[in-house]
């Protein structure tokens, strides 16, 4: 029994109690007594003759020794960011992280509205956090490394959830960027004996280059058709070239070379010139704009070529079956998508994938703003004018949910002026509702002004599952001119081209809808139609499909609709699809077959052909190889096909490959996509690079795979993690289980913050040695050293501490260990409570069975 136990039980012996009341009097004047628990360390002394070791700071959940340590800061559950921070003990001789005024502001807390904390030193740690901020705790867990700070709502930054402070913001470091995609295909066709072939090559390579906060980029666009007859035709272009770099204090963007106008107010131009706009961005609990999302249906293994302003700017070849492409590098560019699927038959159908930005909607006090002064750049046609010109547009959030919004466009014999309004409905959505005014002058002739009206609405009901993307519904005066179309008139369309793309538009309605169906599915519908000026022709496009699954068979129905009447029609294509996947993971639990399944496809169009596809899909079991084998018949005479694809996703890349056979016909394609980043230290290859990156280090440390994407390092260590939001926390991280034997990581996550287009870096310190559980052995023959008692690698380098404590029986497991070298153990200040261990592991080089040395050390 303690002392201070003992000492409840002197009671004077002139009073008695009852038995029970005794009880009752001991547990009540105790009580402060045993608020704490003590652990006698002599109990860990049995058998070492020694009861030195200090325990104190485990006494408590969560109890560390002194010292640095490199933690995660979690607050309120999420995660803030990866540092080293110290650990002292407190008047209270508990042991606790430093934590200042100046870190408690970086991890959103309300420092300077806060009467506890706004006159305390910045840099001086507080003493304590729950005595300054009521209801908040403070916990760390020593075996993750991980310090969880729970702060009461009302005491963090408003709004902190939506930003990041503009201090954290990363430029990166120097270095160049490619981007490439590269598609090749040969078709061989053979009718009434003659053969014929075609070769088709497609290449996009996206380069950059990084210095501070300075962005160059440039596009290289190449495409090349060669047929056995002699016909061939190639284009190689450079497009998309320019000089960029952020403005942060305007919360802007400067650029100087080509690029778009936006095309939230007026419709967007394509020039050569100086641009300054607002980015959104940078600016907190913004969204971020969309990407156009291009479906259909492929009969075999056809090429997709995606246009846009006239210009390719993506083309893949896809498997028969639905597809989806959701990657377009330039689809924040203006103009409607004009897409063309080229089946391995030589058959072509089109559609329109309309592009316009969502209604103008801002918060009250919000600007976002263009300038923009520069040259015409178009390609619709073979040539154009190059009219200079000078735009500039301002949207400016109002009260009670509206938004005004306007611009002007000035050049010397064209102008236009636009002005409108959003207004957000609540539940009903949000619309706008614009009006643009053109004035144009054609060579002499006498000015001719017109006007262009425009209302869009979109809706999210999450209640119902209905999503109204966007419906726009457009009207253009006989004399209304965009500036696309005055720098294109008089001058003759290019051939390779959709015929409609260089008429003068009258009316345009467009819409896109989705309903979720709950467990029955979803239904969607894509539509829109066009007509013209000076002719009777109409565009009309319609999509409609159905999607749903039932106990892991999955199907769907899609109807499409693409016409062109008047003025020579255009063939009309209608087409009725049905797909189905099942798969064989219903049937058995082999694990070779729980990434396999069968898929069938019908599908039937207006000239009464009927096409069938069948066959077997699966991929290994991390998703980095897939296959899928085909056979498709017809009911019109179409020759059977035999379809074979195959494709790797991996750390470096991406390839895929298609063969196609029929009597008639045999086609090939090979497609790759991926990256590389050029830095100082060499080049590093990659997966398809995202907007801005994040180059990891970790030397020595060959092969361990990413947390984030799925990539690995290569043999010096490096590695990139593609597609990071630009100016939000990003968490980059190794996973440790992929860690080499030989390899320890000291932190496996960082925390970074990238501007737009940078490449920051993120360095891992790595400690490189052996893994040894050494046994220490007092001097003297005086036991094993102490539980609790820590050792420090006497090499260890500045910052990079490689320690230990030791556990039952003297036994300490340390990892990245040279094969010298010598160990400083403390178990307490005296010198009789300090020993030196020197160690070599020569001749116990570790095995695969056992790739942890054992061994004993003297510790003298």
């Amino acid at each position: 029994m303690s002392k201070t136990l003992t000492s409840c039980f002197r009671i004077n012996g002139t009073h008695t109690f009852p038995r029970h009341s005794l009880a009752l009097f001991v547990l009540m004047s105790c009580q402060s007594a045993w608020a704490e628990d003590y652990f006698d360390p002599e109990l860990l002394s049995l058998g070492t003759g020694t009861s030195d070791v200090d325990l104190s700071a485990f006494s408590h959940a969560g109890g560390v020794a002194e010292g640095d340590y490199l933690v995660t800061i979690f607050v309120n559950q999420r995660e803030a960011e990866s540092r080293e921070l110290q650990f002292k003990k407190n008047t209270q001789g508990n042991v606790v992280p430093q934590l200042t005024p100046a870190l408690l502001k970086t991890l959103g807390v309300n420092v300077d509205q806060l009467p506890a904390l706004k006159d305390l030193p910045k840099d001086q740690p507080v003493a304590d956090l729950s005595a300054l901020i009521p209801q908040s705790t403070v916990k760390f867990d020593l075996s993750r490394l991980r310090l969880d700070v729970s702060i009461p709502q009302v005491a963090m930054q408003p709004g902190r959830d939506s930003q990041s402070d503009p201090a954290l913001w990363d430029d990166g470091i120097p270095a160049m960027l490619f981007n490439y995609n590269l598609s090749a295909g040969r078709n061989e066709q053979t009718a009434n004996g003659d053969s014929r072939a075609t070769n088709n090559v497609f290449a996009n390579v996206q380069t950059g280059a990084n210095v501070g906060a300075w962005r160059l980029r440039s596009t290289l666009t190449h495409s090349q058709t060669n047929a056995d007859d002699g016909n061939s035709s190639h284009s190689t272009r450079f497009s998309s070239t320019y000089l960029a770099r952020d403005v942060r204090d305007w919360r802007s963007r400067l650029l100087m070379g080509e690029a778009s106008t936006g095309g939230d107010v007026l419709d967007g131009v394509p020039f050569r010139g100086v641009q300054l706009r607002s980015a959104e961005q940078m600016m907190p609990a913004r969204l971020r704009g969309f990407a156009p999302q291009i479906n259909g249906v492929a009969n075999s293994n056809a090429r997709v070529t995606v246009r846009q302003n006239g210009y390719v700017v993506y083309e893949t070849y896809v498997a028969p079956g639905p597809f989806e492409i959701k990657d377009l590098y330039q689809a924040g560019m203006s103009g409607d998508l004009d897409v063309a699927v080229t089946e391995a038959d030589g058959s072509v159908h089109t559609f329109v994938v309309p592009y316009s930005s969502l209604p103008v909607m801002l918060r009250p006090g919000a600007v976002k703003y263009e300038l923009t002064a520069g040259r015409y750049d178009g390609g619709t046609t073979q040539g154009s004018r190059q009219s200079d010109f000078v735009l500039a547009t301002l949207i400016y959030g109002l009260p009670k949910n509206l938004t005004l919004y306007g611009g002007l466009l000035t050049s010397q014999k064209y102008s236009a002026l636009s002005m409108g309004s959003g207004v957000s409905l609540g539940d009903w959505g949000a619309m706008s509702a614009d009006g643009t005014f053109s004035s144009t002058q054609f060579d002499d002739k006498d000015r001719q002004g017109g006007a262009s009206w425009r209302v869009r609405y979109s809706k999210s009901m999450l209640s119902t599952g209905t999503s109204v993307d966007l419906t726009a519904l457009r009207y253009s005066t006989r004399n209304y001119y965009s500036f696309a179309e005055y720098n294109s008139v008089g001058y003759a369309q290019r051939e390779d081209v959709s015929p409609w793309l260089l008429s003068r538009r009258r009316s345009s309605f467009q819409t896109q809808v989705t309903q979720q169906l709950g467990d029955w599915g979803s239904v969607s519908l894509r539509a829109n139609r066009d007509d013209y000026y000076g002719s009777t022709k109409t565009l009309t496009s319609l999509a409609a499909g159905y999607n749903g699954s039932y106990r892991g068979v999955s199907y769907g129905l899609y109807y499409t609709v693409d016409r062109m009447k008047g003025n020579g029609d255009w063939p009309e294509n209608r087409q009725l699809s049905f797909n189905m996947t099942v798969p064989f993971s219903l049937f058995t639990y082999s694990p070779a077959l729980q990434n396999t399944w069968a898929s069938s496809q019908f599908t039937h169009d207006n000239q009464g052909r009927t096409q069938n596809q069948a066959g077997i899909a699966g991929s290994n079991a991390d998703g980095a190889f897939s296959y899928s084998v085909m056979q498709g018949w017809g009911n019109q005479d179409q020759v059977s096909n035999s379809n074979l694809n195959l494709g790797y996703q991996g750390s470096k890349g991406n390839i895929s490959a298609g063969y196609g056979y029929s009597s008639d016909m045999r086609s090939m394609n090979l497609n790759m996509s991926g990256g590389a980043v050029v830095h100082s230290q060499g080049v590093t290859l990659s997966r398809p690079l995202g907007s801005s990156v994040a180059l990891i280090s970790a030397p020595g440390a060959e092969g361990v795979s990413l947390s984030n994407n799925g990539g690995k390092t290569d043999s010096r260590g490096y590695a990139v993690v593609s597609y990071l939001s630009d100016y939000s926390r990003n968490s980059i991280g190794l996973d440790p289980s992929t860690l080499p034997d030989n390899v320890d990581l000291p932190q496996n996550q960082q925390t970074v913050y990238p501007t737009n287009g940078a490449v920051v870096k993120a360095e891992f310190a790595t400690r490189i040695g052996y893994q040894v559980l050494m046994t220490l052995m007092r001097d003297g023959g005086a036991g094993v050293v102490p539980f609790g008692a820590t050792a420090v690698l006497a090499q260890s380098a500045a910052g990079e501490e490689n320690t230990g404590i030791v556990g039952d029986n003297g036994q300490i497991y340390l990892t990245g260990l040279p094969q010298k070298g010598e160990l400083a153990v403390t178990w307490g200040k005296g010198r009789d409570k300090q020993c030196r261990v020197s160690y070599n592991l020569q001749g116990l080089a570790p095995t695969a069975q056992m790739p942890v040395i054992q061994m004993n050390g003297d510790c003298r």
